[in-house]
């Protein structure tokens, strides 16, 4: 494979920087910025695009910086970004949030930045192998081990590191810390040291293959529960920016509110405090029951045929998007659509048939919830048009 000089011009949604050859064609080069001047060696070459390897940043941009994680510097993959300034990073997701939605007219909102830029996460996944902790190399399955993680709340960090010194059993380790200290660990396989970590560095539970230890459902937020390996928002702060934004699209009650893909009551706990009367549904249920809503576990293009009219719909799917239940939520025809996205392309996607459907797509809010990551969640509210003309162009 050839060597290129390249300049940086983006950055992409998987979190590489974005380059044209001589030839225009576009090249994907990891862990560079927007602005670097690099020599890379090409590594995969199709007609339309390039991947490049970088092997030397010729000229720095002003929007790198020096990474705060040795272990990003041994090719951890578990931050795509953390060589690039806190601006820029917040400048990309925004062009991502905007060339995504460039087909639907809609105004878009600054991204907002309600995390700290380190020690943010209270939940995390990580791989064991040869009784080592670590995260996989970026764009392989070669371990990197860590023994200290900054994106980690500093007690999750340090229940971290005395797990890691403990030898886990190989295969998947998650871990979860509650807005009270309460920390949950679960295993992919049996691990019967893991009862002797209970009531150190804030452990409560565990979950180790089959076997349950202390209590492993912890409270993730007042009135929210779930487990190690229950989804939940990887950040409070983010989580809770997240929650008020929608909650302020919906509004009061009452009247009939649909939750889609509700896991384990995130949003419904706020949809019950305004007043509404909520139907939530999932595939599966997680955590406890939250006290005033009714909860069907069903996949969500079952779920819309289960009501006979909702005046608010609120889907929060996950990154492949709400295909399947476009058609079922234009027929309940409410009067509003809330839909909270991780994934820019798929929204555009389900946004698009919306909007064929009759709605009107008022505004969107992108959120950065992962600082040093290409993650990026949005926000959009949808109303019902009376002409239900076509907004897409």
């Amino acid at each position: 494979m050839s060597e290129l000089e390249l300049e940086i011009t983006a950055l992409a949604a998987g979190g590489d920087g974005v380059a044209r050859d001589p030839s225009g064609r576009v090249t994907f080069v990891p862990r560079t910025a927007p602005g670097d001047r690099v020599r890379v060696k090409l590594v995969e070459e199709k007609k339309s695009f390039a991947r490049g390897e970088l092997l030397e940043v010729m000229q720095p941009s002003p929007s790198r910086v020096e990474p705060a994680c040795e272990a990003f510097l041994r090719g951890c993959g578990g931050c795509d970004w953390l060589h690039v300034a806190r601006a820029a990073q917040l400048d990309a997701k925004q062009t991502l949030v905007v060339n995504a939605l460039r087909g639907i007219e809609v105004p878009i909102e600054r991204i907002a930045d309600p995390c700290t830029p380190l020690q943010w996460r209270r939940r995390a996944r990580f791989h064991v192998e040869a009784g080592k902790l670590g995260l996989y190399a970026y764009g392989s399955q070669r371990l990197v081990p860590i023994a200290h993680c900054p994106q980690l709340e500093p007690e999750l960090d340090a229940a971290i590191a005395l797990i890691a010194s403990r030898t886990p059993p190989d295969g998947e380790l998650s871990i979860v810390r509650g807005h009270a200290g309460a920390i949950a660990l679960s295993t992919e396989h049996a691990w019967k040291g893991a009862a002797l970590l209970l009531g150190k560095a804030g452990i409560v539970g565990a979950l180790t293959g089959k076997d349950r230890h202390g209590e492993p459902s912890i409270e993730i937020e007042p009135g929210l529960f779930g487990g190690p390996r229950d989804f939940q928002q990887a950040s409070a702060a983010g989580n809770a920016a997240l929650i008020e934004r929608v909650r302020a699209e919906v509004g009061k009650g009452p009247g009939e509110l649909v939750e889609l893909y509700a896991g384990a009551g995130n949003f419904t706990r706020g949809f019950v405090a305004d007043g509404w009367s909520v139907f939530a549904s999932d595939v599966a249920r997680s955590g406890k029951r939250v006290d005033g809503a009714a909860f069907s576990v069903a996949t969500a293009e079952h779920a819309v045929t289960l009501r006979a009219k909702a005046d608010v719909v609120v889907l929060d799917p996950p990154r492949a998007g709400a295909a399947e239940a476009i058609d079922g939520i234009a027929k309940l025809a409410p009067r509003t659509i809330v839909y909270v996205s991780c994934d820019p392309a798929t929204l555009a996607r389900d946004l698009a048939r919306l909007v064929a459907s009759g709605y009107r797509v008022e505004r969107a809010w992108p959120i950065d919830l992962m600082p040093q990551t290409s993650h990026v969640e949005v926000v959009a509210k949808l109303t019902l048009t009376r002409a239900g003309s076509p907004q897409a162009r």
